[in-house]
């Protein structure tokens, strides 16, 4: 299906994740509905995962009341989510109209890949594996949860439909990693990769942080987006991360919030 060619400029790795959910809609038995008005995208899955596959992306100036009720009307019971330039006259609207902001984000985008060279040494005692195991996609799923403070329960229902094309090992459209040191996992990253090369799921165990592993991971995601043929890559970092991707070589190409009303 054809996804708002807008976002592909403007928030790449949003983009990313929906052809991808258009490249495993088949295989897991969902359908995209998606929506389009001259200032907003609107997007759901059929059945509903969960609220991070629903939605609003404000593209134009433009937001009013009259928006909001279609949206409800779009989402229904379903959770969503409303994603805006930090700039947007909705982030005043939408607070006053019971939503809150989760989070606030930056697009980052690292171009010239294919001139770049990426060198790093493993210590003896540290290995980077790709997922294509049971076993080491259990200790992807408990390191990511532990890292964003949720259960592995709560990435199944996120995440969960992805195993089988995970562990199928079939596809270079996805792939995830766990870095292990003495065979203990303490970092995770993968990526999507169709029009863009987004980087994802970037976490490290809370007994690990500080020793440089979310570093070495963003080497070997960027270094694997350079084997692909791709020359830029881009994700969404939080302001937490931001300085980290900055000396990856990431440069951030917009602000924005994150509002839902649940």
């Amino acid at each position: 299906m054809e996804i708002n060619k807008t976002l592909f400029a403007t928030d790449p790795s949003r983009y990313t994740v929906y052809q991808l959910l258009d490249y495993v809609k088949n295989k897991v038995g969902i359908n995209l509905v998606q929506k389009n008005l001259d200032n907003l995208f609107l997007i759901k899955t059929d059945p509903y995962i969960d609220s991070l596959y629903n939605y609003v992306h404000v593209l134009g100036d433009s937001f009013s009341a009259a928006d909001l009720v279609t949206i409800k009307k779009f989402f229904g019971e379903a959770d969503f989510r409303i994603k805006a330039p930090a700039t947007h006259v909705c982030k005043d609207i939408l607070p006053a109209n019971g939503f809150k902001l989760k989070d606030a984000g930056y697009v980052m985008i690292n171009q010239g890949l294919k001139n770049k060279i990426f060198n790093y040494v493993l210590p003896d005692n540290v290995k980077v594996v790709s997922v294509d195991t049971s076993e080491s996609l259990e200790h992807f799923k408990k390191i990511f949860a532990e890292a964003f403070n949720y259960q592995v329960v709560d990435y199944n229902r996120k995440f969960g439909f992805l195993d089988k094309l995970v562990l199928g090992n079939d596809s270079q459209h996805l792939k995830f990693f766990v870095i292990y040191e003495n065979d203990t996992p303490v970092s995770t990253g993968g990526y999507y990769a169709f029009d863009n090369f987004s980087i994802e799921n970037i976490g490290t165990a809370k007994s690990a942080r500080g020793c440089g592993y979310a570093s070495l991971m963003m080497q070997v995601l960027l270094q694997e987006a350079q084997r692909l043929g791709y020359n830029e890559a881009c994700l969404v970092g939080s302001e937490m991360a931001v300085s980290m991707y900055q000396k990856a070589g990431f440069q951030i190409r917009s602000k924005t919030n994150t509002f839902i009303n649940y």
